[in-house]
């Protein structure tokens, strides 16, 4: 469960999906928190996130788009869906005419949403607890080798050990919360993906270098590496900075990584 000032969750497993049940009034200033939740749902890489509204007030229609604008923060990594179940028939037609429906599906119960599930795509996963020690990035650099050859993408290798020395080592050196991270690995229709999560929940951020600083340095490498990158918060606290590369394809680092520092 996760506790808000205004809303409590309860969450279900059914069908290898999380059935989340989120109960009080979403007003403006817990939009965040409340998209924030939804996002660390499905980080978690269940099915889908089922959310059921029957027990949540929303006062302004506006307030709504809280679900497309969590969508879209977890459409390229995780890519889980969230669909949402509405008991109310004028509540669920409403829902179903409004811009939400265009990016989350709206179910009038939980078996019409189960059977609107496709497939999900297969996903290999790999993961790899990491001490925060100054080791860290040779450890993840080494299991990254090791799982690029097991899984046969040798043409991702070299952006990637460039992406997770980053990740890794951001979270090493400037975390402010000391505790160990977690390393996973994730190919998905023909996706990539590096993920390190740590206790620290301040969010990631691209910060721009300093007069005279690095030209390019930690997120800004990852930035320009990855097809997309982000920050999402993880339950019951902290974050997972993610990186996302294409399968099948290198691209042309020359250009930018020419001034890059020497390590």
């Amino acid at each position: 469960m996760l506790d808000g000032k205004e809303i409590r969750w309860e969450c279900d497993q059914r069908q290898d999906c999380s059935v989340v049940t989120p109960q009080g009034e979403l007003t403006a200033s817990e939009y965040r928190n409340f998209g924030d939740a939804l996002v660390k749902y499905a980080v978690e890489e269940p099915r889908a996130v089922i959310v059921v509204l029957d027990d949540l007030r929303v006062n302004s229609e506006p307030l709504y788009s809280v679900f497309s604008a969590a969508w879209m923060r977890v459409g390229e990594w995780p890519g889980v869906p969230i669909l949402i179940v509405v008991h109310d028939e004028p509540r669920r037609r409403w829902l179903r005419s409004s811009a939400v429906h265009r990016f989350v599906p709206v179910y009038a119960d939980l078996s019409e949403a189960f059977a609107g599930l496709h497939e999900p795509p297969l996903r290999r996963r790999a993961s790899l607890a990491l001490m925060s020690n100054a080791d860290c990035g040779r450890r993840a650099r080494y299991f990254l080798e090791e799982t690029c050859l097991r899984w046969n993408i040798p043409e991702v290798r070299v952006d990637a050990l460039l992406i997770v020395t980053e990740l890794v080592e951001n979270s090493f050196l400037h975390s402010i919360v000391q505790s160990d991270m977690q390393l996973r690995l994730e190919l998905r229709s023909q996706l990539f993906t590096i993920a390190v999560a740590d206790a620290d929940p301040h969010e990631a951020l691209l910060r721009e270098p300093t007069v005279g600083g690095r030209r390019h340095y930690g997120l800004h490498l990852v930035a320009r590496l990855a097809r997309s990158w982000g920050c999402a918060p993880r339950w019951p606290d902290g974050k997972i900075v993610w990186a996302v590369l294409p399968t099948g394809r290198r691209r042309e680092l020359a250009d930018y990584l020419e001034d890059r520092p020497e390590r």
